[in-house]
């Protein structure tokens, strides 16, 4: 028997496809980390719902230092593959913004960089749209000048 998440989906199934690597990437956008710094970050941010393995998290790292969006390096001991993001890696996260977005909101899991506001915006733009159809827009966007008012009296504020 599979074992299953909250959300009804199989933890076999968590991630959906192209979501992994995505992840991955964005984790090593936030720092450089070895492969058993991602199978950590990945269980402490997903568990229990999702239990990282070797045979799915290397294959989406090697195939991200394939396409040059990571690179690796030997650590100073020579044990470790430490995977940096490469320019080209931070330019496919920026281009796939929205499905991080949607994968944040799906898990209620923070990725990004919590000083960047882009993905915060990006989060708060798709939970926004899934809404469309269901409330009234001339009532969603007093909501919106509001809230972009309030923003720009914090920016004025300092705070």
């Amino acid at each position: 028997m599979t074992p299953t998440a909250e959300n009804g989906r199989s933890a076999r199934n968590f991630f959906r496809y192209g979501e992994l690597p995505l992840v991955l990437l964005a984790l090593v956008k936030a720092r450089p980390r070895h492969g058993y710094e991602l199978m950590h970050e990945l269980a402490r941010l997903f568990g229990p719902d999702y239990k990282p393995s070797a045979g799915s998290v290397y294959p989406a790292v090697n195939a991200l230092e394939s396409e040059g969006l990571i690179e690796s390096e030997t650590d100073e001991a020579g044990n470790r593959r430490v995977y940096r993001i490469t320019k080209d890696g931070r330019a496919a996260i920026e281009r796939r913004r929205e499905l991080l977005a949607e994968v944040e909101i799906r898990t209620g899991t923070r990725l990004g960089d919590a000083d960047d506001l882009a993905d915060a915006v990006e989060r708060f733009a798709r939970r926004v749209l899934a809404l469309s159809g269901h409330v009234d827009p001339t009532a969603v966007e007093r909501v919106l000048d509001r809230t972009a008012a309030r923003l720009e009296e914090l920016h004025v504020d300092g705070g």
